[in-house]
């Protein structure tokens, strides 16, 4: 591509977080930025990518059907150290050249997803190269927190999922059915201990074992800390038994305005408690939440770092609002393309705090000490007004020295992992309950805390 069009591309792609206009719109897009092999000056160009498992991207040396091998193909062979920025965040990546069986079988599943591929490789009259980038570490660049690489850069584990607009849709025509009417629960609603803190709730266990020697997945439903569904959310619980393979329990927590905070937190609190009490080891408690119940579950874990108790093994945060000042950017960049606003935002946060301070931590999560955290799962869709919140977050923990994995799923909104509930889940959905159980069978195996 011409220099001067390649730098259009690159500065709305930078504008607009990987999203382009005119002939790439749609298009999955990244920047590769690699060092001169002879110059040592660095180059940035745009290209079109495919996701690879373990989170490597793969990036096609076409050249547009030239007969060769493009300057950045050439510099990566020198120098195999780039950074690819995705939109979301940046990633310093080591290059691979694939070989062999690997390469005709990834460019077969490249032509597969667009015949353009072979279009290109017939008319070089040369063999494409198939490249590989496996991500190093990540930062996030267009953040104040992010501005510099994280102090336990190793420590954040980042993946955009792809996703398509046909998944959106999908995810919105299985939330749409939900509210017509929720599929049976089909699964043990049978108390699994004594109490549970003097807070109600629902016991919900799809996948059996005890309380004392599986744990137990405290799971916080969200609503804007106001409302609850409960024909929906025992759901919920479920889907989150089955993928931890652990008892679930819905905490029933007091909701604003009546009661503002701090009485949800300090219900989510009293329920983690009396869990321990009655000899469920901390280290196999997973505490799980979305929406404000995700930042309830941040907030939990702050109140009971600062009041010396056992952190749980593990925690789940999807869609949460961690900064009450909504001074996040996506707040903004994302209103008018995510099921909720920052007017929806500003009336939760009001009814909630009702005076209680925005920037103080454990409210407002991202304001604490973030140090000392057990390791964490982070989700959220990458046209949600509450992005922002979850990177934000993602990279001041793991700055702070905690296990972070941070899933970011393509074009989907907040709370898009609701369509787990429905009577057939949309593949995206599916997708999630898999890199849920993943990510906890993954932290039993290496021997974290947590699971």
């Amino acid at each position: 591509m011409p220099y001067d069009f390649n730098q259009q591309i690159i500065q709305e792609f930078r504008a607009n977080r990987g999203k382009v206009g005119g002939p790439f719109e749609g298009a999955r897009l990244l920047l590769l930025t690699t060092t001169g092999a002879r110059s040592g000056v660095r180059r940035t160009v745009p290209l079109g990518y495919l996701n690879d498992e373990g989170g490597r991207m793969l990036v096609i040396a076409s050249a547009g059907g030239a007969p060769h091998h493009p300057a950045w193909y050439h510099n990566l062979r020198a120098d195999p150290r780039v950074t690819v920025e995705t939109g979301v965040f940046t990633v310093e990546a080591e290059a691979a050249v694939l070989e062999g069986e690997e390469r005709e079988r990834l460019f077969a599943r490249a032509v597969e997803a667009d015949s353009g591929w072979a279009d290109y490789q017939a008319r070089s009259g040369r063999v494409l190269p198939v490249v590989a980038l496996t991500p190093r570490s990540v930062s996030f660049p267009d953040l104040p927190e992010g501005a510099s690489p994280p102090l336990h850069a190793d420590r954040l584990d980042a993946t955009l999922v792809p996703a398509t607009s046909d998944d959106r849709a999908a995810v919105m025509a299985a939330i749409r059915s939900l509210l017509a009417g929720a599929p049976a629960l089909g699964a043990d609603v049978t108390p699994a201990l004594a109490h549970t803190g003097g807070v109600p709730g629902v016991w919900v266990s799809a996948a059996g074992g005890s309380a004392t020697g599986d744990g137990v997945t405290l799971y916080v439903h969200g609503g804007g800390f106001e409302h609850t569904q409960p024909a929906l959310e025992p759901l919920m619980a479920c889907r989150l038994s089955e993928a931890t393979r652990r008892p679930a329990f819905k905490v029933e927590q007091r909701l604003a305005p009546v009661h503002p905070y701090p009485a949800a937190l300090d219900d989510v609190v009293a329920v983690y408690r009396s869990l321990l009490e009655q000899g469920v080891p901390s280290d196999r408690v997973i505490v799980c939440g979305e929406s404000s119940g995700g930042t309830l579950v941040l907030s939990a874990l702050l109140a009971l770092k600062e009041a010396g108790d056992p952190l749980p093994g593990a925690a789940v945060a999807i869609s949460p609002l961690t900064d009450l000042t909504l001074s996040s950017r996506s707040l903004d960049v994302d209103d008018g393309r995510d099921v909720i606003s920052r007017r929806v935002a500003e009336h939760v946060t009001a009814q909630y705090l009702a005076g209680a301070p925005a920037d103080q931590a454990p409210q407002s999560p991202l304001h604490g000490d973030l140090s000392g955290l057990p390791p964490l799962l982070l989700v959220a869709g990458t046209a949600e007004v509450l992005l922002d919140d979850t990177r934000r977050f993602a990279a001041a923990a793991s700055a702070a020295g905690a296990e972070v994995t941070l899933d970011l799923y393509e074009g989907m909104p907040h709370a898009f992992h609701a369509s787990v509930m429905a009577q057939d889940p949309p593949a995206v959905a599916m997708t999630f309950l898999r890199r849920l159980a993943d990510w906890v069978a993954g932290s039993r195996a290496r021997g974290r805390r947590g699971c």
